[in-house]
């Protein structure tokens, strides 16, 4: 079986970690994986190291243009024409554009198209209605065309099918294969941060998450509210791991509220998971998400989890721990984030009997069954 992956972006990110994992067991199992994907060298260079073919798309954007939709869609219909793959697996909702592609093809590959979130179709995405009529259009009509569509949540294959996007469709968690000996431990990930910032960490209330600096992360939510935080935990700083357009919005207003000496943005690090026990309490105010590959790395940590209680999150901790807030509700998050600091040992017992939920074996195995399913049906 040969198969193409294909991604929107190749820089870190939940998304990208999903799809080096899939590509990886998929080898392992034996068969012939290729991926390809827009800007960024994160995933370049992780598929090389693994002998993993990767085909870069200069038209693949994170954008709405219909320019570069229809260049990608011409672009993707030369590699699969000079490629017999069995199965293209459609990534993000750029991508999905990929199926204009296929039909033109004389041998046509069998299709899967995974959401990772709702994107702009989110109740929550914050885009205007004219925009998100038109991506209810595109994903109604492309998805059409597609043989199998793959959720990452219940909640959002839920509202999918409710908002008659779909008809019907496949739920597969997100799984990650990690052991404590793949993270670093406290003591170690906090002297690396000391280093790196020039702080000393080691007796601080440490706050942090990893994340793309972006609308959907709401990471001004924290910022703004970091001084209410300060009042209950006087020691606390919080680190944020992850690179992004906000960026400099950011960095304004951290230094509007006099945080510079508390919220430190220290841009992206490969392997970011790693160094994540540094923190007392993993926090994602995220306005909406698919199933965050960023919590499944906290839960696997074992490290207390406070998020917004958007998307698949309350798949992956249980919705009765006390770890999910209301989204921008700040009296929410602190009395959570105060219940957490004083039950942790019996958070993090109840989510270490969750985490194999997320195993990417289960995972790949179950994408591997759909691949099979497909190819039955010639």
């Amino acid at each position: 079986m040969k198969i193409l992956l294909v991604i929107t972006k190749s820089e870190i990110g939940g998304a990208q970690v999903f799809l080096l994992n899939l590509a990886k067991m998929l080898k392992e199992f034996g068969y012939q994986v290729e991926v390809a994907g827009g800007e960024g060298d994160y995933l370049k260079d992780e598929l090389n190291r693994l002998g993993i073919k990767f085909h870069y798309i200069k038209s693949l954007k994170r954008n709405v243009s219909v320019f570069n939709h229809l260049t990608f869609s011409f672009d993707l219909y030369n590699l699969l024409a000079k490629n017999l793959y069995d199965i293209v697996h459609l990534n993000s909702s750029n991508t999905l554009m990929g199926i204009f592609a296929i039909k033109f093809l004389s041998h046509k590959p069998k299709t899967v198209f995974t959401f990772h979130g709702l994107s702009l179709v989110d109740k929550d995405s914050g885009a205007n209605k004219y925009l998100k009529f038109f991506a209810y259009l595109y994903f109604k009509y492309f998805l059409k065309f597609v043989e199998r569509t793959v959720f990452v949540s219940e909640i959002n294959y839920s509202e999918a099918i409710k908002d008659k996007i779909v008809k019907d469709g496949s739920v597969i968690y997100n799984g990650l294969n990690l052991a404590q000996g793949d993270f670093y431990d406290k003591d170690i990930s906090r002297s690396y941060f000391s280093n790196l910032l020039n702080y000393d960490f080691s007796d601080c209330f440490m706050l942090g998450s990893t994340g793309r600096l972006a609308y959907q992360k709401n990471y001004e939510f924290l910022i703004e509210n970091f001084n209410l935080i300060k009042k209950l935990f006087p020691p606390a700083k919080l680190i944020i791991i992850g690179e992004g357009p906000n960026r400099e919005l950011y960095d304004s207003q951290i230094n509007k509220y006099g945080l510079e000496k508390d919220i430190f943005l220290v841009g992206a690090l490969k392997e970011s998971y790693k160094y994540i026990k540094s923190f007392d309490v993993f926090v994602l105010p995220s306005r909406y998400e698919g199933l965050s590959i960023s919590i499944i790395e906290a839960l696997f940590a074992g490290i207390p989890i406070l998020a917004t209680d958007v998307g698949g999150n309350s798949e992956i901790v249980d919705k009765n721990s006390n770890q999910l807030y209301k989204l921008n509700d700040v009296e929410d998050f602190l009395e959570n984030l105060k219940w957490i600091t004083q039950n942790s040992v019996s958070i993090i017992e109840n989510n270490n009997n969750r985490k194999s939920s997320f195993d990417s074996l289960e995972m790949v195995k179950q994408y591997e069954a759909i691949y099979k399913s497909l190819l039955k049906t010639n």
